[in-house]
């Protein structure tokens, strides 16, 4: 009996050990399964190909942009220069400065470029502090017109067929003729806010109407060729606890996409609005002031507490949440293969899973904030705000 029971316990312990083993073996293959996965996810490259300095820049100005026109890259800082650099080399192959070029007189030292640059049809245009607005020919390298505005510029200019569209603070929004710089109208968009924040909302083209929000939580359809308004919508919010002394500024720019507009305003309040006519498709709570991108019908944004929103377009509903981030200052989101890259305020740039908001990879750029991101192909365009400007090459193994 003894002897029965002994077999008896060894049998179960063979058993036992068989099916612990199997167990160990089928989790290690799960989990070496989930590591592949991700390290396909994770296997980026960031291959830097040139970096060069633009000289001196304050860090106040922010709507100063890269351009890319033609294998050419156009740059601007606030002192007044303009820079061609080779997009290839990275060399500056020519560089001029408005402000020695257009004045005569110490005062011009406080005519700080704020916008720009855009370049059509070999003009390059930018707007400055003291409300004036340059047309650079490319190819001599000399002022073709400048011309006086309302106020200053702090929104990126936009172009539809010879009309230069032109934002300035006061809610003014005018047109331009790009070639000669007449003014062909001059609309207001309301009433100002008292409490206002400095900067303003980039039009956004659809063939010919202009979308355009403004400081006092408006935002409109208008007829680019003359200014006139086709539907405008309200996205204002009152007794908001968050938003007590009532700041509706609309700083961000609309996104168009599958004739939705995409509005986020300062007060929190985020819409989904018919572009033919304005009206309300939905409407959310969504803190944000930074650009967000809309992919495969997904929108991405970055809150006020730096944490990034996956939202189901259609609806408006919260897909995911990626939270790591919310000790750091966030910004510049794009996508790109299936991933979301970003910057934060230390010179990193950071990149994620865009189906799950995985965390996939970071590189160290700079030791300063990153001003500017320019995606063109494969290629990655990073300014900071210093106006050190990189060029890498991404690559997925």
């Amino acid at each position: 009996m003894k002897i029965k029971l002994s077999k008896l316990i060894i049998l179960i312990f063979i058993f036992c050990s068989i099916c612990l083993t199997s167990c160990t073996y089928e989790k290690n293959i799960f989990l070496h399964k989930n590591n592949n996965s991700l390290s396909k996810l994770n296997k980026i490259k960031l291959k830097l190909i040139w970096k060069n300095k633009i000289g001196k820049n304050s860090i106040f100005f922010k709507k100063l942009n890269p351009f890319y026109y033609k294998g050419f890259l156009y740059l601007a800082n606030s002192n007044g220069f303009i820079y061609c650099i080779n997009i290839k080399t990275g060399k500056i192959i020519w560089y001029i400065n408005l402000i020695n070029k257009s004045c005569f007189f110490s005062s011009c030292k406080d005519e700080y470029i704020t916008s720009g640059p855009i370049i059509a049809n070999n003009y390059l245009y930018v707007g400055n502090q003291q409300g004036k607005v340059f047309a650079i020919n490319i190819k001599t390298k000399s002022i073709n017109w400048i011309q006086n505005v309302f106020s200053e510029v702090l929104s990126n200019f936009v172009i539809r067929k010879n009309i230069l569209i032109v934002h300035s603070i006061g809610n003014i929004l005018q047109g331009l003729d790009k070639d000669n710089g007449k003014i062909l109208w001059t609309i207001s968009l309301g009433n100002s806010n008292i409490f206002s924040i400095r900067g303003l909302s980039t039009p956004v083209l659809f063939f010919d109407n202009i979308i355009i929000g403004n400081d006092n939580g408006l935002i409109s359809s208008r007829i680019a060729s003359n200014g006139s308004l086709i539907w405008e919508q309200n996205l204002l919010k009152f007794d908001d606890k968050e938003n007590f002394i009532n700041i509706n500024d609309i700083d961000v720019q609309p996104v168009i996409y599958n004739e939705i507009v995409y509005v986020s305003s300062y007060n929190g309040v985020f819409m989904a609005l018919n572009l033919s006519n304005g009206d309300i498709i939905w409407e959310k709570t969504y803190f944000t002031h930074k650009n967000f991108i809309i992919d495969n019908n997904i929108i991405y944004l970055i809150d006020i507490k730096n944490r990034i929103f996956a939202l189901n377009a259609k609806n408006g509903h919260l897909i995911w949440i990626q939270d790591k981030f919310k000790n750091s200052k966030i910004n510049n989101l794009f996508i790109y293969k299936k991933k979301i890259f970003f910057t934060n305020n230390k010179g990193f740039l950071y990149w994620i899973d865009s189906e799950k908001g995985i965390f996939l990879g970071n590189k160290k750029i700079d030791k300063y904030k990153i001003n500017y991101i320019l995606l063109i192909k494969n290629k990655l365009i990073i300014q900071t705000i210093y106006n050190k400007i990189y060029l890498f090459k991404i690559l997925i193994i």
